[in-house]
């Protein structure tokens, strides 16, 4: 089925590319009875598709209609859902005050916030609402996956106190899907701490619940039997095995193919499906082998919206068959297909940036990754 789309997206992307070249400068079978008791408890029907969004990044910012314009723009493609992150604070990997700071470069106010999310439902998007934790002064490169606290359980006091402010929002707002953390690696085998406060945000949180994890690491956590889906943001290095950083486009299907088993084996041995918070490639040389690595480190790296796009040509020729445009006719299993997989957040929607050939970011307007979305979006 993908093939016939694919070969479409290939000229789509052939012309767009040439344009940006002429710009200027083994587990268990899924009980699937048990995985849709989950989450399936007459909640409204958004909660039964398959997701496939953008992640929306709310920082401070004092155009504030950007964000709605972005909005805007995702439902006018085709997406039927909005995953926001949004940041709160501790200074370093050492402290244990969590806080959330309105202002410039920090937080969104809170009624910010709300009218994005507000304006997301409004557009008949399912939202996510996923705070990260951010560092204020970090030492060297650490960053959340390496918090230490000196107190462990100031810490985590301190975290529920945020998440309970974030909480607020979300019921507010009525959003769907709430993240209880995210990249928190050094955290994830606090298995009773984590059992503790997901039972805390379920007597206010009448949603869905999940924990985003790395693509490396979503094996640690053993408390997925408390909610409701297996986040996991999807960096894997799709050269391995190449001998090159240029590898074919049957390396990187057959690459993102072998990573489609491991994680659907992993969601049935858990009971759980797998929502991809997480998908995406920067424009640079190194996207495909590194794409979580999005810092240029020098001017003299140029752009590489190719590479980018070949990324992502490679995840929906992969995925093809489980993971169905939000347009696509239902079939006979439902519009969910295979429930192992909930779906997809591409990663993001970029409102900071102009996108286009130049632009090194993870956003895709103006480039060729774009325009395989759009032949993937309107495939019926």
């Amino acid at each position: 089925m993908f093939r016939a789309l694919f070969c479409l997206g290939l000229i789509t992307f052939g012309l767009a590319l040439l344009g940006a070249l002429l710009a200027p400068p083994t587990a268990p079978t899924p009980n699937s009875s048990a995985m849709l008791s989950a989450h399936d408890t007459g909640q409204s029907d958004t909660c039964a598709r398959q997701l496939a969004g953008f992640a929306l990044n709310v920082h401070h910012s004092d155009n504030h209609q950007t964000f709605l314009d972005a909005i805007d723009e995702l439902a006018g493609l085709g997406f039927n859902s909005l995953e926001v992150t949004t940041p709160c604070f501790q200074t370093n990997g050492a402290s244990d005050d969590i806080r959330v700071v309105v202002g410039p470069g920090r937080s969104p106010s809170r009624a910010h916030l709300r009218h994005v999310l507000r304006h997301a439902r409004h557009r008949g998007l399912t939202t996510l609402l996923m705070p990260i934790v951010l560092f204020t002064q970090p030492r060297g490169n650490e960053w959340r996956g390496k918090i230490q606290p000196e107190d462990w359980s100031g810490w985590w006091e301190s975290y529920r106190c945020m998440i309970d402010d974030f909480l607020d929002i979300a019921v507010e707002t009525d959003v769907e899907i709430f993240c209880v953390g995210s990249e928190l690696l050094s955290t994830e085998r606090q298995s009773d701490r984590w059992r503790k406060l997901i039972a805390h945000v379920r007597q206010r949180f009448k949603g869905r619940l999940l924990y985003s994890t790395n693509w490396d690491h979503y094996q640690v956590p053993l408390f997925w039997d408390d909610l409701d889906m297996i986040g996991i943001n999807g960096y894997w290095d799709l050269t391995a095995g190449s001998g090159t950083d240029e590898p074919s486009p049957e390396h990187l299907s057959q690459r993102w193919r072998k990573v489609r088993a491991d994680v659907l084996a992993f969601a049935g041995w858990r009971d759980r499906p797998i929502l991809f918070t997480e998908i995406g490639y920067p424009s640079l040389p190194w996207a495909l082998k590194d794409p979580w690595n999005y810092v240029p480190g020098t001017d003299q790296i140029q752009a590489d919206a190719v590479s980018q796009a070949r990324g992502y040509a490679a995840f929906l020729s992969a995925w093809d068959g489980l993971l169905h445009p939000p347009q696509s006719v239902p079939t006979a299993q439902g519009p969910m297909g295979d429930r192992r997989l909930e779906g997809v957040f591409f990663y993001e929607w970029d409102v900071y940036h102009k996108g286009g050939p130049r632009d090194t970011g993870y956003g895709v307007r103006g480039k060729p990754a774009l325009d395989v979305l759009k032949t993937w979006l309107h495939y019926r």
